[in-house]
């Protein structure tokens, strides 16, 4: 591990990998009275994951292996397994690091025995357990860093659900269906609205679509924009499209927007779009 002081890592080395069961336990019975700590109670694989770690670090430093790419390797795939298993048990981030400092305190007291075993002096045992915080540094980095990706899967997860959510082309009969908006466009989901609504139209088959902007609250200018593109699309592919809901407040945005809508039929509900449809009338 390093040429200062070798004899007395190995023996904290060996002593971890020894002891590696004993020091599980000393951990649960550290953990035992506090109730955030449920998860890990009398659980074989929170057991076999403490003494995994221990072993892990243990092997390493004997092999003189603390700073090599390999050890670091090993204690991340271990973060990334420890992780993985709180995440799949809905043990929440801020209570799984708490055990961490659990695994700090059982070195401290591990490497201060050897460290006062051997007389080595304040500067020496302090350098020795910098080496060792260092490798418990990158287990807790591991760990984290899957919280959060995984964290940040699932929200994208529930952004992509709610795109989809937010643009729900309803067939009403064949051929033809409308799209209501609601809410507020930003560009990235004025953006998704036009690559979406023309698959479905495309799967649907459509001949003739009415968008409706009663549920929308402001026009931008990437949304009218979108919108404007969207029609044009819409009606290369052979599919007539009219807007409903034209509220005075949007026809007014859209006139100091400089965004034409000529080409198109403009209705002010939705029930009289649907009225003026000649197909669905008929």
């Amino acid at each position: 591990m390093d040429n200062e002081n070798p004899q007395t890592i190995q023996n904290i080395g060996e002593f971890l990998l020894k002891n590696k069961t004993i020091l599980s336990e000393k951990m649960d019975n550290l953990q035992n009275n506090d109730s955030r700590f449920r998860f890990a109670k009398n659980n074989d694989y929170i057991t076999k994951l403490r003494e995994e770690l221990f072993a892990t670090i243990g092997a390493g430093v004997i092999n003189q292996l603390a700073e090599s790419g390999s050890l670091i390797s090993q204690i991340r795939t271990w973060g990334e397994k420890a992780a993985d298993y709180c995440i799949k048990h809905n043990v929440i981030l801020s209570t799984a690091l708490l055990v961490f400092p659990f695994y700090r305190e059982i070195l401290t007291e591990v490497i201060e025995q050897h460290c006062l075993e051997d007389n080595l002096p304040l500067h020496d045992a302090f350098y020795i357990y910098s080496k060792f915080e260092s490798l418990l540094d990158q287990a807790t980095y591991a760990f984290s860093h899957t919280f959060l990706h995984q964290h940040i899967v699932e929200l994208e997860h529930a952004k992509s659900q709610m795109q989809e959510i937010s643009v729900p082309v309803v067939p009403i009969k064949q051929g033809t269906a409308v799209l209501p908006l609601i809410g507020d466009m930003d560009d990235e989901r004025s953006e998704f609205l036009q690559k979406r609504t023309l698959e479905r139209a495309t799967e649907l088959e459509l001949s003739y679509i009415i968008i409706d902007l009663s549920g929308i609250n402001t026009i931008n200018t990437w949304f009218a924009q979108h919108l404007n593109q969207l029609i044009d699309a819409l009606q290369l592919l052979g599919i007539d499209a009219s807007i409903s809901g034209m509220r005075p407040e949007l026809s007014q945005t859209i006139v100091q927007l400089g965004i034409s809508f000529k080409h198109i039929a403009k209705f002010l509900t939705l029930e009289q779009a649907l009225l003026h449809h000649s197909e669905y009338t008929s």
